[in-house]
């Protein structure tokens, strides 16, 4: 298992043998990023010395000063490599996951069954936003969460989960649930494909405002990988990465989507050409820590992900429908076309680009 301290989505492939000794840990790729992009920028800085371990910034302090947030880092390191610290509980036989996934128990405290939920709760808003105990029982984890009513899976539990076709499908109609109350909504179950949904606008008005709703979406992108859906992983945080780099929209998320949502995705190669998309759109690229900047310049992805067809589907239903027409990339509300705190004023030739990748993405089909 790799030091849980570094990030194997760029750890050394045969082609780089002759580094292998450097790990690619996330200690290096840090300073390697803030060097070699300082060298690129401003040539005559110094070189920063390595950020001591005690030192790392907190997720706040990232936000501000636009370093990694090594919290984050080590969370979704051990998530990917299947938590090799964790004792599992001595459950008795116990499957409260199951159970509750088989219909057979209500979620605690003060729960209901989970057709209920998946039948009744879909366009009850103020019920999804309000009630905090439902998410760890839809999207187990094998971390415990803040309700202790619900138990971490067990690793039979999870077997289970992968091979039951019922609780399959009654996972498959929980995300769809979730991404609905999100604005999101599945295009297509075999390959994940996720677009906006009719009314996307106000339901990502609610997303910026409530920001608990940024882990709940790391949990269900963990829960995801976990239960035998992983194909699900990487359609949607493309999905965030293009609404918050491309599109300027949920600048409550974009933080979230660059510290977590990436690194959820368990499949490395997935994983390389998010955070690639990601180093490509984001602005000012200097200041871009999720990734060694030598390797993202020299990575060639075997194919983008597909733009999301259901932005275009759901703003001709709008227009269908008498709405105002949805606006350009230029010109997306939220934060100016400079874009979220600390980026740069957008050039039109970036925007341009932008646009041209965009199109590009659109036709090369979905990850390989």
């Amino acid at each position: 298992m790799d030091d849980p301290d570094c990030d194997s989505t760029w750890e050394e492939d045969e082609e780089d043998a002759e580094d292998a000794e450097d790990q690619d840990c996330e200690d290096g790729e840090a300073a390697g990023a803030r060097d070699a992009d300082a060298g690129d920028e401003d040539e005559d800085e110094d070189e920063e010395p390595e950020e001591p371990r005690a030192a790392r910034p907190s997720a706040l302090q990232s936000r501000m000063t636009g370093s990694r947030n090594w919290r984050a880092t080590r969370d979704m390191c051990r998530y990917r490599h299947n938590y090799p610290d964790l004792v599992e509980r001595d459950c008795n036989g116990d499957t409260p996951n199951l159970s509750f996934y088989r219909n057979e128990i209500r979620f605690l405290p003060n729960g209901c069954f989970i057709e209920d939920i998946l039948q009744n709760w879909r366009d009850n808003y103020d019920l999804l936003e309000d009630n905090h105990s439902y998410i760890q029982w839809l999207f187990p984890l094998r971390e415990p969460g803040v309700n202790w009513h619900a138990k971490p899976l067990t690793l039979r539990e999870v077997e289970v989960f992968k091979s039951s076709r019922e609780i399959q499908e009654r996972l498959v109609r929980a995300y769809e649930l979730m991404l609905g109350f999100y604005g999101i909504r599945l295009e297509d179950r075999g390959t994940g494909t996720v677009g906006r949904a009719q009314n996307y606008q106000k339901r990502f008005q609610n997303l910026n405002w409530r920001s608990h709703n940024n882990l709940r979406i790391t949990r269900i992108l963990k829960s995801l990988g976990e239960l035998g859906l992983e194909h699900f992983q990487a359609p949607l945080v493309r999905f965030f990465l293009e609404e918050t780099l491309v599109r300027r929209e949920l600048p409550g998320v974009r933080q979230s989507a660059l510290d977590y949502f990436m690194f959820a995705v368990r499949c490395r190669n997935q994983r390389r050409q998010l955070v690639h998309f990601a180093w490509e759109h984001f602005r000012p690229r200097c200041k871009f820590v999720w990734g060694p900047p030598d390797k993202l310049r020299r990575f060639k992805p075997s194919s983008l992900p597909r733009p999301l067809e259901g932005t275009r589907k759901a703003e001709e239903e709008g227009r269908s429908a008498g709405d105002e027409p949805a606006e350009s990339l230029s010109e997306t509300p939220g934060p100016s076309p400079a874009g979220p705190a600390g980026d740069e004023p957008a050039k039109a030739g970036e925007a341009a680009e932008v646009f041209l990748a965009w199109l590009w993405g659109w036709g090369q089909g979905c990850f390989s």
